[in-house]
């Protein structure tokens, strides 16, 4: 049986569905970290006087359900291709690279896969 939306009730998650190189996918779980990196600073005697917060690039992954029952098949998406998220509360809304990719895993009419992803600065 094929994955079919009836109605307004969205499937998925709130960043799904994703658009990646013209095929979409459904977002069944988003992960985003958002590190920093902290500098100390010290006196001349070591003592220390505060410390700095440095922003690391924020990475991510999610996994991605596509379907397997039409004639164009959805491929893993490949390295380095980019995708936008855009979503209600506006959390998210940025353009993402993939970094790595899954292979995939089919059960009925859909397979998924996982992918990892950052950022783009510019």
């Amino acid at each position: 049986m094929a994955i079919t939306s009836d109605g307004t009730q969205s499937f998925g998650i709130q960043d799904s569905p994703l658009t990646i190189n013209s095929i979409t996918y459904v977002c069944e779980s988003w992960s985003t970290n958002y590190n920093a990196n902290r500098v100390d600073i010290n006196d001349s005697n070591g003592e220390a006087l505060g410390a700095t917060l440095i922003p690391q690039r924020v990475e991510g992954s999610a996994t991605l359900q596509y379907s397997t029952d039409s004639a164009t098949t959805a491929p893993i998406p490949s390295l380095g291709q980019e995708f936008t998220t855009s979503t209600t509360n506006g959390r998210n809304n940025d353009t993402w690279l993939i970094t790595a990719a899954s292979d995939a895993q089919t059960q009925g009419d859909y397979g998924k896969c996982t992918i990892s992803f950052y950022n783009k600065t510019n």
